[in-house]
């Protein structure tokens, strides 16, 4: 099996990068409410989560019981 790689446009760049930037200030505000955590785990992560959820993930946010999402 090949894979193909295509590059990214630089508006689908900055859907990640807008992504991961609103990761990171949910990760501060999830730790904040709960009054414990380790925000800057999640911190670093954002980046490889947003290209993640944006490029090879399979989920329907709309329906997230799909038997089709990737889980």
């Amino acid at each position: 099996m090949t894979t193909t790689i295509t590059p990214m446009s630089e508006t689908a760049l900055d859907t990640v990068a807008d992504l991961a930037a609103q990761l990171r200030v949910d990760s501060i505000r999830s730790s904040t409410s709960a009054g414990s955590g380790h925000p800057t785990s999640s911190m670093s992560a954002a980046d490889l989560l947003a290209v993640l959820v944006t490029r090879h993930l399979r989920y329907d946010w709309d329906d997230p019981r799909s038997l089709v999402n990737d889980h």
